[in-house]
């Protein structure tokens, strides 16, 4: 029975194509969103601590409320602390060389001054020091033409565009700051001017070399007071990596919605196929219960058929899965939408493609293949 089957496989191959060709879309989509989900996730955990290189505490307010500047002093005066600085982080708006704005949303951080925070990379010339000096990321700069000690012109909700001497570029290429748009840095106290806020958003901590960073800690919560909170380096990470890793897994359920869409008519393709092909079959089914197959059997290669033709076509849409997940991935750049990490095909990917495609095929094919075995063998001696 598993010769015949293998056999009748082969020579209904062609009618069987359009059920494949089902399960390889469907098996495609699946592990295509897995795996391009997958790459996102891993470039998630790469880039949650990109700016906190360097940094060991941060302050944060325990409500709404943005922490005051004056706090910033008092939390680089307690004992233990290398350096502290304010971050802010906002839009605003660049205009271009042609006088006109560039286009895309704009991210503006406030960066430190301090060595001992800085965790940009810079591409060329170097990080502001002083007021009236700014940073753009390399391609804004690559893009619009701008050159390194020329002033560009930067505005935000405090008030109109106003010249900044560039006087470097970074590289914020798959980052929490690369949204698709420039990116603006400058010092705090240029960032709170140009933004009309009149704190920030958080204090970056650094300890200096062999300080105990939990006695520094409760030094620190106690100099900022009970309405701030302080946190770990450990607890920083851990926070941005949740909520990044909650917004991929927010993208995967969306595209999954229109994965479950196309499952569901590949189930009822082959479905179909099976009902027309064993519907055709009947003198043959009729003829094998005749020279004394039982219906089990008879019912069993027909399962076995639809398994061996689910298995294959899951591999096939495994491979063009990955193929899929390439090309999201190529779409995400070209419509400048930024997309951390790379293509990562795990073998649960892998395993999940496989036992779907199969177990999609076999259940789509039951029902056909219980109805087109109720043959009495007497069907074979009829015309």
């Amino acid at each position: 029975m598993i010769r015949l089957t293998l056999r009748s496989l082969r020579a209904e191959a062609l009618r069987m194509l359009l059920s494949a060709l089902a399960v390889v879309l469907g098996v495609a989509f699946v592990a295509g969103t897995m795996i391009f989900v997958d790459g996102m996730r891993a470039g998630t955990y790469e880039r949650a601590g990109t700016f906190d290189r360097h940094t060991d505490l941060g302050v944060y307010s325990a409500g709404r409320e943005l922490l005051p500047p004056t706090l910033v002093d008092e939390v680089r005066a307690v004992d233990g602390v290398a350096a502290a600085a304010g971050e802010l982080t906002n839009t605003a708006g660049v205009v271009g060389v042609d006088g006109r704005p560039v286009l895309g949303f704009t991210v503006l951080a406030a960066i430190p001054t301090e060595d001992a925070l800085r965790s940009y990379d810079v591409v060329a010339g170097r990080l502001p020091d002083r007021a009236g000096e700014v940073v753009l990321d390399a391609p804004t700069v690559a893009k619009e033409g701008f050159v390194l000690g020329t002033p560009v012109r930067v505005g935000g909700s405090g008030g109109p565009a106003r010249p900044y001497t560039l006087v470097g570029t970074v590289d914020v290429a798959g980052t929490a700051r690369d949204v698709g748009g420039p990116f603006v840095g400058m010092v705090g106290p240029d960032a709170l001017a140009l933004t009309g806020e009149r704190g920030y958003g958080r204090i970056l901590v650094a300890a200096r070399p062999g300080a105990s960073v939990s006695a520094l800690t409760d030094r620190v919560r106690a100099a900022a007071g009970a309405e701030a909170t302080v946190k770990s380096r450990q607890q920083i990470l851990d926070e941005a990596v949740e909520d990044a890793v909650r917004n991929v897994d927010q993208f995967r359920m969306l595209l999954l919605i229109f994965v479950g869409v196309a499952v569901v008519v590949a189930g009822f393709v082959i479905a179909n196929t099976f009902a027309i092909v064993l519907a055709q079959r009947t003198r043959r089914t009729a003829l094998l219960r005749l020279i004394g197959a039982t219906r089990g059997q008879v019912f069993r290669a027909a399962v076995l058929e639809s398994a061996v033709l689910g298995l294959v076509a899951s591999a096939l849409g495994v491979l063009l899965g990955v193929s899929l997940a390439g090309g999201m991935g190529l779409v995400m750049s070209r419509l400048d939408v930024p997309v951390a990490g790379g293509l990562t095909v795990s073998g649960s990917t892998v395993l999940t493609g496989l036992l779907l495609g199969t177990a999609l095929t076999v259940c789509a094919a039951l029902l056909p293949a219980w109805r087109g075995t109720r043959v009495a063998p007497v069907a074979a001696l009829t015309d």
